[in-house]
């Protein structure tokens, strides 16, 4: 309802203004989801030709939710157009979210007690979300916000408040136990180490700088370090990879998942790589219910490709792959991490639906695009 609201009024102040700027955030947006409805609506008389019953629940659930991350995302790429707008609009988040994630853990810990709330999933803690994979997504993407807000700073004062709003989502990710949080971490952490350190060395001279000194003396360490620590490698992987078993194991999660993700690609398949249209399609997860119930994958590739076939999995592969690489190019290591992170979460979870990862994706968009040529109004192209 508060996203409704928010989308209402936005519109409103979009119509009184003199001309709206097309900028690259709104045209890969509205391409992504033109591409989508045209496949999903091809997937959909297949679906209703060929599948032997519909959950119509579920698809009446996928055309609202759809409709609505449509509108939302286009009014993101229109409200966080200009630059100071949008830094008010980041550091409101961050404000705001580290404030929510301090009361999410008081919650779990019983000293701020919410009514009809279960702050914990057996030892996770899952806050006000349902369930800890979706308190492990908001404290990532709200870290990386904050590494940004840092990393822009025009005072170490500003630069040391990001930092410090970003410890209560560390804290909560880290007591959601979130797998999914741990990689995505890793993984992101990964592009933004890398990323920084070939920005400090073209941006800046080696030797009279303390960053180049920084980056010099860790790439000159790598082989000693390596060859520090070859005589633990064996017994790191061998740890790693029992602990990838134990993961793989608990509750037969991996069995189960990979069960999910076969039965996803067989069913593309069957739809001729058409797909069957929005809503869920598997139905032989290990808890079987009679008809029309139906399941998703949990994971983003997979589940377009039951709905909308190869070309609706091949636009989600593009958006997330030329958002990362327009990051990259612009030189933004923490938003072009927090794509990384946002990446890795598709693929253990349905995200296009999710408001936050359309924010992510608009936010590295808009920085990205300070660097390109502005485009014109639509309205000045319309009255010249």
């Amino acid at each position: 309802m508060l996203l409704i609201i928010w989308l209402g009024i936005a519109t409103l102040r979009q119509t009184l203004l003199p001309s709206i700027s097309v900028n690259l955030a709104l045209s890969r947006v509205v391409t992504f989801w033109v591409v989508l409805l045209l496949a999903l609506c091809a997937g959909m008389i297949v679906g209703l030709a060929r599948e032997p019953f519909h959950y119509y629940t579920g698809i009446l659930h996928d055309l609202f939710a759809y409709t609505l991350i449509f509108a939302l995302a286009c009014m993101f790429s229109l409200d966080l157009g200009g630059p100071a707008r949008r830094r008010t609009v980041i550091w409101r988040v961050v404000a705001f979210g580290a404030v929510s994630m301090f009361l999410q853990i008081a919650s779990g810990y019983g000293l701020f007690p919410m009514p009809g709330v279960d702050p914990w999933f057996y030892d996770r803690l899952s806050g006000w979300s349902l369930d800890p994979n979706q308190l492990g997504f908001f404290a990532m993407f709200l870290m990386f916000l904050a590494a940004h807000l840092a990393e822009t700073a025009d005072t170490p004062r500003e630069a040391l408040a990001a930092l410090v709003c970003a410890v209560p989502a560390a804290v909560a990710g880290v007591l959601s136990k979130s797998d999914t949080f741990l990689v995505a971490l890793m993984a992101a952490g990964s592009v933004f180490l890398v990323l920084k350190s070939t920005t400090w060395l073209q941006n800046y001279e080696m030797a009279p700088t303390v960053r180049g000194t920084i980056v010099a003396i860790g790439l000159l360490s790598l082989p000693l370090a390596a060859a520090s620590v070859a005589p633990f490698w064996a017994a790191a992987l061998e740890r790693i990879e029992q602990r990838s078993e134990e993961v793989y194991a608990q509750g037969g999660q991996g069995e189960l998942r990979f069960h999910l993700w076969q039965e996803a690609y067989e069913k593309g398949l069957e739809s001729g790589m058409i797909g069957y249209g929005p809503g869920p399609h598997l139905t032989s997860k290990s808890w079987k219910r009679p008809p029309p119930y139906k399941f998703e994958a949990h994971n983003t590739s997979l589940d377009l490709f039951t709905q909308g076939g190869i070309v609706a999995m091949a636009a989600f592969v593009w958006l997330c792959v030329s958002t990362l690489r327009e990051g990259w190019r612009s030189r933004l290591p923490a938003l072009s991490a927090m794509i990384m992170g946002v990446a890795v979460f598709s693929m253990f979870h349905f995200v296009v639906r999710h408001p936050n990862f359309w924010f992510a994706i608009v936010l590295c968009l808009l920085e990205a695009d300070r660097v390109r040529p502005p485009f014109r109004s639509i309205r000045s192209e319309v009255a010249s």
